[in-house]
Parts: C-alpha cells; structure tokens; sequence
C-alpha cells in the first residue's frame, strides 16, 4: 500500500504518546512510591494490598485494646494484693490478740487496728480507674465536680452496726455462713428475700470485659463478690461460704467487747482461708496478664507480617523504576529524533 505522509506523522505521534503514556506512570510511581494508581494497573496487586490494609487496621485495633486490657489488670493486681495484704495484717493482730498475755485494753487497743483494717478493705474494693471502678464492674463514680465520691455512688457500702456489706444496695452479708454446695446450687428459696435471686446473678456477672481478639473476650478485672466471698470450715468440719468483711467485722467485735461468743482464736482459720483465696485470685489476675502479653508480641509479630505483605504488594522497587524511566526516555529521545526527520523537509525543499 501507498504510504503517505499525514500516515507517518499519524503513526508517530501515537508512538510518541504511548512512550509519554509509559513514561507518565514510571513518574507517578517514583512520585508516589505505589506500583498501582488504579485498579486497572495491578488488580492482583491491588487486592493482596487491600487484603494487608484490612488486617493491619484490625490489628491496631485489638493492640489498642490490649494496651487498655494491661492498663486495667495492672491496677487490678495490685489492687487484689492489696486486699490480701489487708486480711494479712489483721490475721497477725488476730494472732498477737489471741495471746493470753494480753489484757482487755490491749485487745481494745488491737481493735482499733482492726477497724481500720476493716474499713481499708472496702476502701479498696471501691478503687477507682478513670470513670469506673476497679472491682465494680460497670459502675462509675458519677460527677467528680458535684458529688465527690459520696457513700450513695461507690458500689460497696457497708451497715457497720450490724455488720453488713452492701453490693450495689444487695446484701452480701446473706451468704455469710451459707454452706458451700447451697451456694453453688444458689436458688431464690435459699435467700431471705427471693427476688434478690435474679438480681444476684446479674451482680455476680457484672464484670468489665474486653474484646482482645477476634472472638476473644476477656475479664480485664474481677468482681468484688468473688474477692469477698470465699469458701472455709466451720468448727464442724462442714465446707462454708465466708465474707470478708464479716470476717474482719467478727474480729473487730471479739476484741473489741471481749466477746466471749466470737473467740478470737476461731478467726484465724478464716482469715487464711481468705488470704490464700486472695492469692488465687491474684494468680489468676497474673495468669491473664501473662496472656495478655502473649497476645501483644503475637499482634506485633503480625504487625510486621501484614506490612511486609502490603510493602511487596504494593511498594515499587525505585532502582527498578528509575532504569526502565531512563529506558523510555532514551527511546523517546530517539522516537522524537526519527520523527523530526521524517517531518522535516518543508513545501520549499520539494520545489528546491
């Protein structure tokens, strides 16, 4: 076929175009250091990269999430470490007043102690992290501004005439004395006011939790019912449901009266009965804290997995670009060379 002139200049510009086309991605790679501008450059690419940014995002969030769930255990250890330590310091006073040697003053004296003891244990189940409590489950202390932490907000409320210790206003003290295998098959008959039963078991469960993974929850603190409570013997030998303050309360009572019915000698078996349920519970706080920072090197270690998978998807390897954008300059140089002389003779250099 006849070829004219309009046909080389056509074919050369589109040539041209194309080279400038090449050359116009290879810059914007090098400009934004990403293979891909749109989907149609790399689709492959594209969805390993969205693929990566999905799970990165997710992993962030979960790390932030451990990062809290640490913050909350870190205060719930020693939290519960200091509550041991407190039955730890009454069971020596309780020892020190069980001596014969003591007089009545003495006892008197030691039951001051105690008091304070007593009171510093629900102090301590009120501990507060933030806008909640530590032991308190979903409760938070309410206006700081207006209402500084007042008897009628904190969860843990005690009756210091009769000894009782309250839960969100539910009678704790109820279970004092309970035999073990009816408070493990609690029913409403079992309690002096059957519809505490139902708000009971919502008391119980109302533990702050987190969710540290896909499908992974986990208590970031513990309940002050389980701390309060635990399981002893009675003089009988029968397995026995304990609480805490009434424990303390019973102490502070025999030394303080020298009552005669409440032998100081008979709280010793309950007190370490409620230091070593204490250091389980502080083991088991230990144990998720442990987990926790399992959790945290594997979302890391993950971390850096995910990002590499997004580097190679989606990253150029600039050494690469920059010899194939030197490559295409050269050949556009020499497209734009070939064609000034294809274009080049003029209507009076064909008369000439």
């Amino acid at each position: 076929m006849r070829i004219t002139n309009s046909m080389l200049v056509n074919t050369l510009m589109r040539n041209l175009n194309t080279n400038l086309t090449k050359m116009d991605k290879l810059q914007n790679q090098m400009a934004t250091g990403r293979k891909f501008a749109h989907i149609s450059d790399d689709p492959v690419s594209l969805i390993y990269s969205q693929a990566a940014r999905n799970k990165l995002a997710r992993l962030s969030h979960y790390q932030r999430t451990v990062g809290t769930a640490q913050d909350w255990l870190n205060l719930a250890e020693p939290g519960v470490m200091e509550l041991q330590g407190t039955i730890v310091n009454a069971y020596e006073a309780a020892v020190d007043a069980a001596n014969d040697s003591k007089t009545g003053d003495d006892r008197k004296n030691i039951a001051k102690t105690i008091e304070q003891y007593r009171e510093h244990f629900v102090d301590t189940l009120n501990a507060t992290f933030g806008d909640k409590f530590v032991f308190g489950g979903y409760n938070t202390p309410g206006d700081p501004a207006s209402n500084v932490l007042n008897e009628g907000i904190k969860p843990f409320t005690t009756d210091k005439n009769n000894g009782i210790l309250y839960y969100n206003g539910f009678d704790l003290s109820q279970f004092d004395h309970m035999p073990t295998s009816t408070f493990l098959s609690l029913t409403a008959a079992d309690l002096s006011n059957p519809l505490d039963f139902d708000v009971f078991q919502i008391l119980k469960s109302d533990i702050l939790t987190f969710d540290v993974g896909p499908g992974v929850s986990m208590p970031v603190t513990m309940n002050g019912i389980e701390l309060a409570l635990f399981v002893t013997t009675d003089d009988n030998g029968d397995s026995i449901i304990r609480n805490a303050f009434n424990v303390l309360h019973d102490l502070y009572l025999a030394t303080e009266n020298n009552d005669p019915v409440i032998d100081v000698s008979n709280m010793i078996k309950p007190l370490q009965d409620a230091q070593n349920h204490l250091l389980t519970k502080g083991a088991e706080i230990g144990g998720r804290v442990r987990r926790l920072d399992l959790l945290e090197a594997r979302y890391e270690q993950d971390y850096l997995n995910y990002s590499m998978m997004k580097s190679n998807a989606e990253d150029i390897d600039m050494a690469e670009v920059i010899t194939n954008q030197k490559m295409a300059e050269a050949v556009y140089q020499a497209a734009l060379s070939s064609g000034a002389r294809i274009i080049q003779p003029t209507l009076m250099d064909f008369l000439r």
